[in-house]
C-alpha cells in the first residue's frame, strides 16, 4: 500500500506546469506533442502485432517484432505520463515507466547486432530466389515454344485427319438414325396396347409382343415356334386358310372382325389387320398381325342398338297412347256422366257400367304403354315399398294361379323412395304375374318378393353395373324370384321387347312397361336366370329421406260441386265437349278454346271472370308451355291445371317451378276432373 501511495502520490513536488509557469500556449505545446507521440507509438505497436498474427507460416525473428513492439509501447506510456505530470507530479511513476522503457531499449539494442548476419543471409536468399526465378522464366519460355511446336504438329495431324473424321461422323450419324428408327419401331411394338406378332412363311410365330401375351395368355417363350393356328378356334380354321391365301397373293387384310382363342380355351371377338412381309426377291416371307379384343365394344354396340330400338318403340308407344287417351277422355267421361244420371234400377245401367269398365281397362293399357315409353305421368310422393307390397298382396293372390304360392320377405325398416305409387303397384304386379306364368301349368311353384336396403359403392358398381352411369349411395332393393322354368340367354335378351312372350300370343307388354317404370324413376334393373332353375328380377331405386305419405281420400259428388268460370283449352273436340259437360254438371260456367292462341284471346276477353284454366300440354299452333307463359303475363295469379295424355318430366318440372295449380292425367271421369279443378282453386286460394 505504501508503494502504491508513493508511486501515485504527488508528495511535495511541483508539477511540470509550474515549470512552464502555466503559460497556456507552452502547456498546450508540450501536452499535444507528447499525446501525439504516444498515440503514434501505440498505433505502430498495434500494426506490428497485427502483422505477426495475420502472417501465415513461420516469420523470421518473430520474437524481435514482439520485443520491438513492447519497446514502442513503453515509449508511448512514457510520453503519456509526461502529459499527466504537467498537472500531477507523479514523478516516481514516471521514473518507473522510464526504467521499463530503458530495459526494453537496452534489450533491443543488445539483441539487434547478432541478428545482422542472419539478416544478410536472408538478403542472399532473396537474391538467389531472384536468380532462380529468372532461370524458371527462361525454362517456361522454352517450354512454351516446345508446346507451340507440338500444337502446330497436332493441328497438322488434325487437318490431315479432318476428312476421315468427317466421313466417319457422317456414317455414324446415318447408323444412329437407322438405329433410332429401329428402336422407335421396336418401342411401338413393345408398348402397343394391341397384340402384335409376326409369323414366318410356314405360319410359325417368330415374334410376340407383351400385349399379345396379355391378350392370348401365352408367354413368348411358350408360343414362339408354334403355328399361329393354335390361336384359331376350330370353326374359324377355314377362314384363316383363306386369309393365308390372300397374304401369299400380296393382299392386306384390314380390320377383319373374327374370333380368336386364348390359352385357356376362351374364345373372344377380335379385330385383325394382317399384312404380308416380302423378302428381297419379292417372295412371301411371312406376315405381320395386329390383333385387338373387341368383345366389349361389340357388347356396347349391341347395347346401343337395343337402347335405340327401345327408344324408337317407346316413341311409337307414347304417341299411340297419347292419341288413344284423348279418345278415352270422351268415352270414359261421357260414360261416367251417363252412369251417374241413371237410376240404380235402370236396366240400361249395366250396359254403361260395361262401357266404363272397358274404358278403364283401356286406360290401364295406355298407362302401360306410357310406362314403357318412359312418359307415364309420375305423381311422386314418399312411398314405403314394403307397405305398398303388403297392401296389394290380396290383389296379387287373386291374379295368379292357385298352384303358385306367394312368399313375402319384406324389410320393415326400409327408407322411403320418391315414386308414383300407382306405377310401383303396376311394376310389382307385372313382375309377380310374369313369375307365376313362368311356372309350368299344373305344377306347384313359388314367387318370392324380397325388399331390403342396398348400399351401392364404387366397387359394387364396377362389379355389377359398369355399363351404366349410376350414382353411389343408398338404394331400396326389390327382388322377385320365381321357381319357374328359367330362361335361355336368347330369351333374356328379348324379355323387355313389347309383346314378346313365351306364352300365348298377345301377352308380354308387362315387362316392357316394367323397364319404362324403372327408367322413369332413375332406377336399375338386372335379370338373372338359369334354365330349369327359375329367374330373379332385381330392381334398385334411389332411397330418399322422410316418411311415407298417407294415400288421399276421395270425395263425394256433393262435395265436388263448385262455382266460377273455367276456361278449357284443348285441341281435341271430344275432350272439350266432355270436359265442358262434366264441369257444368258440377256447377261451373265453362268457356272453351281449340288451341293456345284462341285460349289467350278468350282469356283476355273474360280476364276478370276466369277462376281457373284447364290447359292441354300438347297442342298445335301454340304449345301448352307457351300458352301458360302468356296467361301468366296477362294475369300472374291465374290458376292453371295441366292436362295431358302423357307427361314429359322436364316439362312438368318447368311448369311446377312456375306455380302450376294442378295436373290431371287423361283419360279421366267427370268426378276426377271436378275433384282436380276444385282442389286447384282451393289450393291457390289457401296460398294466397
Amino acid at each position: 500500500m505504501d508503494l502504491f501511495r508513493s508511486l501515485f502520490g504527488a508528495g511535495d513536488f511541483m508539477s511540470h506546469g509550474h515549470c512552464y509557469l502555466w503559460i497556456p500556449s507552452l502547456v498546450r505545446l508540450h501536452a499535444v506533442s507528447d499525446l501525439a507521440i504516444a498515440i503514434a507509438y501505440i498505433a505502430i505497436s498495434c500494426t506490428l502485432v497485427l502483422f505477426v498474427r495475420r502472417t501465415p507460416g513461420p516469420i523470421p525473428f518473430r520474437w524481435m517484432f514482439l520485443s520491438f513492439g513492447l519497446f514502442i509501447v513503453a515509449c508511448a506510456f512514457t510520453h503519456l505520463l509526461e502529459v499527466w505530470t504537467i498537472w500531477v507530479p507523479v514523478y516516481w511513476l514516471s521514473g518507473g515507466v522510464k526504467v521499463i522503457t530503458a530495459l526494453a531499449s537496452v534489450t533491443t539494442a543488445v539483441a539487434l547486432p547478432p541478428l545482422i548476419p542472419k539478416a544478410r543471409d536472408l538478403l542472399r536468399v532473396a537474391e538467389l530466389s531472384g536468380q532462380h526465378r529468372a532461370e524458371l522464366e527462361a525454362s517456361n519460355a522454352a517450354l512454351q515454344r516446345e508446346i507451340a511446336e507440338r500444337t502446330r504438329a497436332e493441328e497438322e495431324i488434325r487437318r490431315l485427319n479432318s476428312a476421315l473424321e468427317t466421313r466417319v461422323e457422317e456414317r455414324t450419324r446415318a447408323l444412329a438414325r437407322a438405329n433410332e428408327a429401329l428402336m422407335q419401331t421396336a418401342a411401338i411394338v413393345q408398348y402397343s396396347q394391341d397384340a402384335i406378332y409376326r409369323t414366318a412363311s410356314d405360319t410359325r410365330i417368330i415374334s410376340w409382343n407383351p400385349a399379345a401375351e396379355r391378350l392370348f395368355g401365352y408367354p413368348a417363350g411358350e408360343i414362339l415356334g408354334q403355328s399361329s393356328f393354335v390361336l384359331v378356334p376350330p370353326d374359324r380354321v377355314d377362314e384363316s386358310r383363306t386369309i393365308l391365301e390372300c397374304l401369299r397373293n400380296g393382299e392386306i387384310v384390314e380390320h377383319l372382325e373374327t374370333a380368336r382363342q386364348r390359352r385357356d380355351g376362351v374364345v373372344f371377338d377380335a379385330s385383325l389387320t394382317v399384312s404380308p412381309i416380302l423378302n428381297a426377291s419379292g417372295s412371301y416371307a411371312g406376315a405381320s398381325v395386329i390383333a385387338r379384343d373387341i368383345t366389349e365394344s361389340k357388347r356396347a354396340e349391341s347395347h346401343l342398338r337395343e337402347t335405340q330400338k327401345l327408344e324408337s318403340l317407346g316413341l311409337i308407344a307414347g304417341g299411340v297412347a297419347h292419341d288413344f287417351n284423348n279418345l278415352l277422355v270422351g268415352i270414359l267421361g261421357n260414360a261416367s256422366m251417363a252412369l251417374e244420371s241413371l237410376a240404380p234400377s235402370n236396366p240400361d245401367r249395366i250396359l254403361i257400367e260395361h262401357v266404363v269398365s272397358a274404358s278403364e281397362k283401356a286406360a290401364g293399357l295406355t298407362r302401360q304403354l306410357l310406362a314403357y315409353a318412359g312418359k307415364g305421368r309420375f305423381v311422386t310422393q314418399k312411398v314405403d315399398f314394403s307397405r305398398l307390397v303388403r297392401e296389394i298382396s290380396t290383389l296379387i293372390h287373386a291374379s295368379i294361379p292357385r298352384t303358385v304360392r306367394i312368399r313375402l320377405e319384406l324389410d320393415d325398416d326400409l327408407p322411403v323412395v320418391e315414386a308414383d305409387p300407382g306405377q310401383l303397384q303396376q311394376l310389382i304386379m307385372n313382375l309377380v304375374i310374369n313369375g307365376a306364368e313362368a311356372v309350368p301349368d299344373g305344377e306347384q311353384g313359388t314367387v318370392l318378393v324380397t325388399t331390403a336396403v342396398q348400399d351401392v359403392d364404387e366397387t359394387y358398381l364396377r362389379n355389377n353395373w359398369s355399363d351404366q352411369a349410376v350414382a353411389t349411395g343408398s338404394y331400396v332393393m326389390v327382388e322377385v324370384h320365381d321357381t319357374g322354368s328359367g330362361m335361355t340367354a336368347e330369351t333374356r335378351a328379348r324379355i323387355f321387347d313389347p309383346f314378346f312372350t313365351t306364352k300365348f300370343t298377345g301377352r308380354g307388354l308387362g315387362l316392357a312397361a316394367v323397364i319404362g317404370i324403372v327408367r322413369g324413376h332413375k332406377g336399375l334393373i338386372r335379370v338373372y336366370s338359369i334354365p330349369g332353375k327359375g329367374s330373379t328380377f332385381k330392381i334398385l331405386l334411389p332411397a330418399a329421406s322422410g316418411t311415407a305419405e298417407a294415400p288421399p281420400s276421395g270425395q263425394t259428388n256433393d262435395k265436388l260441386r263448385g262455382s266460377g268460370t273455367i276456361l278449357i283449352v284443348d285441341d281435341e273436340p271430344t275432350v272439350l265437349g266432355m270436359a265442358k259437360k262434366a264441369l257444368e254438371r258440377f256447377g261451373y260456367k265453362v268457356l272453351t278454346a281449340a288451341n293456345g292462341a284462341e285460349g289467350i284471346k278468350v282469356f283476355q276477353e273474360h280476364l276478370s271472370e276466369v277462376a281457373a284454366v284447364l290447359l292441354d300440354m300438347t297442342m298445335p299452333v301454340m304449345s301448352g308451355d307457351e300458352t301458360f307463359r302468356r296467361l301468366r303475363a296477362l294475369h300472374p295469379g291465374v290458376r292453371v291445371i295441366l292436362s295431358s295424355g302423357y307427361n314429359e318430366v322436364e316439362a312438368v318440372r318447368r311448369f311446377t317451378t312456375k306455380g302450376l295449380a294442378g295436373f290431371i292425367q287423361k283419360p279421366y271421369t267427370a268426378a276426377q276432373l271436378a275433384e282436380v279443378i276444385k282442389g286447384g282453386i282451393s289450393k291457390t286460394q289457401r296460398e294466397g
